[in-house]
């Protein structure tokens, strides 16, 4: 995983090819990926550096472009 960019999922099923939430981190910017498939900056996501690590899945690009989100 780079520290410039990277994507994660929380609550991730790689059969279904879903998740709760997916988010992706590109150099300072945080943003979540929308139930349509959009992306918007989501500042208040950062706190996922704090301690969150043990509740989400690292994930590569492709997948987080594949994944149908939840919420």
């Amino acid at each position: 995983m780079s520290i410039d960019k990277f994507w994660i999922a929380y609550e991730y099923d790689r059969e279904k090819m879903t998740a709760e939430r997916v988010y992706r981190y590109d150099h300072g910017l945080m943003e979540r990926k929308k139930i349509d498939g959009t992306w918007f900056e989501e500042r208040e996501a950062l706190c996922i550096f704090c301690g969150e690590d043990w509740d989400y899945e690292d994930i590569t690009e492709e997948e987080a472009n594949k994944i149908t989100v939840k919420f």
